[in-house]
């Protein structure tokens, strides 16, 4: 006899005892471009099983790739309620309320993220981009630093450290991360030249090739 569909698959509202099973296809829908329902698979199971975190931090992440900042916010709180030691949840976090605008606390949820996890690269990341958003360019900078300890491929990153830099007054060091950004292929010295020449302080370039000068002045 040949194999039958299961009833969860023909009908996503089958019943099952595993929320797993709904992040799952939540995350098949949303890698096919269906957010939508992928929103609705998680809101269903988030009602069939309101005691597992997971299923808020899903929810969570999906709603921020949707701009639904505020309903993000939420789930990710409840979601926190339940499980207010699991580093994900306050980093996502964090990301939702810095995507809404609210540096001070997107702070304090990279902070509890980095409590639980101090070596949590998302959390070093959007402790310094919340940093910078409010002009706290040092501070800003030591995250930066922290981050790139081990990822020191992240060439946005460096730009990042480098604006920080220019920003505190130390413009070798920031002139220099923008080099080490542009080291690599052709993609990352285009990105590394167009930030140099738009940014707001320091050296002031009169045009892209004096700054394309710049940067490879300690190649070789």
């Amino acid at each position: 006899m040949a194999n039958q569909p299961s009833d969860d698959a023909e009908n996503p509202g089958g019943r099952h005892d595993d929320p797993d099973v709904d992040i799952k296809l939540a995350i098949a829908l949303r890698q096919a471009g269906r957010h939508e329902d992928a929103v609705d698979r998680l809101e269903l199971a988030a009602t069939r099983f309101p005691s597992d975190a997971a299923v808020f931090l899903e929810l969570g992440y999906q709603l921020v790739l949707m701009d639904r900042y505020d309903e993000a916010i939420e789930a990710l709180g409840r979601g926190l309620q339940l499980a207010p030691t699991m580093p994900q949840l306050s980093i996502q976090l964090g990301y939702a309320l810095l995507s809404r605008g609210d540096c001070a606390n997107a702070k304090a949820a990279f902070a509890r993220a980095l409590d639980i996890a101090p070596l949590a690269h998302d959390a070093l990341f959007g402790m310094a981009k919340a940093h910078q958003e409010l002009g706290e360019n040092e501070a800003a900078a030591d995250y930066f630093r922290r981050y790139l300890t081990d990822r020191p491929n992240d060439a946005g990153a460096w730009l990042s450290l480098g604006h920080c830099l220019l920003e505190h007054g130390q413009l070798d060091a920031g002139y220099e991360c923008f080099r080490r950004a542009a080291r690599g292929d052709a993609q990352r010295y285009g990105a590394a030249l167009t930030s140099l020449a738009a940014a707001a302080r320091g050296r002031f370039w009169l045009s892209p090739r004096d700054a394309a000068r710049f940067l490879r002045t300690s190649e070789g």
